[in-house]
């Protein structure tokens, strides 16, 4: 397909929302690998672009060739970036977090907080809110509440202090908080007055994911059969697989119904345990996060944390004092690479995995591929998967410097 220069800009932020472009590259997630681009029009994708096709003479240009281009990651589990944290600070630190995310390729994300009571009846109302609007970067579908009620036996990171025991009475006190905008909970089955709380979450939308958790492997079974649908970065920070205990990663692994989070940064999960979880599970029952902490697109050192101690950052994860990981610094698009690389993993798998899978987790219909009719979220990559521009809704809100 001849494409002429474009007098359209770089970015389409500004140009009217009705007027269409063609935006040319590698295409990925959008069939059988034919495409060699699609048509915007406004926030959708109107058709699909193949050699041979034609093209409107008063259409604009973009040209990412010979770059590819591939559905906007939708990252289900990150609680930052760049100094800032979803679970803390003004509504700006929220703005920031999303922008910073958008230049690694994330077109969408749940907020994820952790917190005392407090605090995280201080966060809700102000992520409902910036949920209700643009952000002018990765858009905020909404917010997982990684906690309070999880197993202190398996805390990870997370403070003891801020854990309590399942009660569907807070559960209704943190919905009405967030006035709806929880979309996923992050929940240990085998604690008293969990099921009645996992239960109350499907009937709210919210997804039960099994996490900090000591659970059996009939506990997680029990559970997936009363409302859990997925697991909270798998193998961490839950009961471990043995082979006359499977614990709570055999019931993941086992369990069809049960969609599992990887965290593929090299660190949090070695490179075997990914594969045998890759095969498990499949593609279509895995999905890609960062749990990415506020140290995300910060330089490596060391970071006092007030009241908390230090953190050590470094090989995209920070590490407090006692060697616990806490958290990832690694970008969605790094954790791509290194899956690619180290395991194979081809490109529509990837970003089925990152964009796709999570999209149906969320029953968000127009999002996670770039077909006719879905929402105009997508990501131009060079070979080594750096982001180079990053579009949400049709409108550029990323380009490399």
């Amino acid at each position: 397909m001849p494409l002429r220069a474009s007098p359209a800009p770089a970015s389409v932020a500004s140009t009217p929302a009705r007027r269409r472009y063609v935006v040319a590259g590698g295409v990925v997630g959008a069939g059988d690998g034919t495409a060699i681009g699609f048509v915007l029009h406004g926030a959708r994708i109107e058709r699909l672009l193949h050699v041979g096709d034609a093209i409107a003479p008063d259409d604009g240009v973009l040209d990412f060739r010979p770059h590819t281009l591939a559905p906007g990651t939708i990252d289900v589990h990150t609680h930052g970036g760049a100094g800032c944290s979803f679970s803390a600070g003004p509504e700006d630190d929220t703005r920031q977090i999303c922008r910073y995310r958008a230049s690694t390729g994330t077109t969408g994300l749940l907020a994820t907080i952790t917190g005392t009571w407090d605090e995280l009846m201080a966060a809700l109302p102000k992520l409902r809110r910036l949920a209700e609007q643009p952000v002018d970067g990765a858009a905020l579908l909404g917010i997982h509440v990684e906690g309070p009620f999880v197993n202190p036996v398996r805390k990870g990171a997370i403070s003891p202090e801020t854990m309590r025991l399942p009660s569907v009475d807070d559960l209704r006190r943190l919905h009405d908080a967030a006035g709806g905008a929880i979309k996923m909970m992050t929940v240990a089955p085998e604690l008293p007055g969990a099921f009645p709380v996992i239960e109350r979450m499907v009937t709210l939308g919210i997804v039960p994911s099994v996490g900090h958790s000591d659970a059996s492997y009939e506990q997680v079974i029990d559970a997936v059969t009363s409302g859990v649908r997925k697991s909270t970065h798998t193998y961490n920070a839950m009961r471990p697989l043995l082979h006359r205990d499977p614990g709570t990663v055999g019931g993941i692994l086992a369990d069809d119904r049960v969609f599992a989070e990887l965290i593929a940064d090299g660190v949090h999960v070695h490179a075997g345990a990914m594969k045998v979880l890759l095969n498990a599970k499949g593609v279509r029952r895995t999905v890609l996060v960062t749990d990415g902490v506020r140290y995300a697109g910060l330089p490596e050192g060391i970071y006092e944390r007030p009241g908390r101690g230090r953190l050590r950052i470094g090989n995209g994860v920070a590490i407090t004092d006692d060697g616990t990981i806490a958290g990832s610094v690694s970008p969605l698009n790094r954790n791509l690479c290194l899956l690619r690389d180290e395991l194979g993993v081809p490109l529509e798998d990837l970003f089925t995995m990152a964009a796709a899978v999570p999209a149906d987790l969320l029953e968000l219909a127009t999002k996670g591929g770039l077909t006719p009719g879905a929402d105009a979220d997508f990501a131009a990559y060079d070979a080594g998967l750096t982001c180079l521009a990053t579009f949400v809704a049709g409108q550029q809100v990323y380009r490399a410097p």
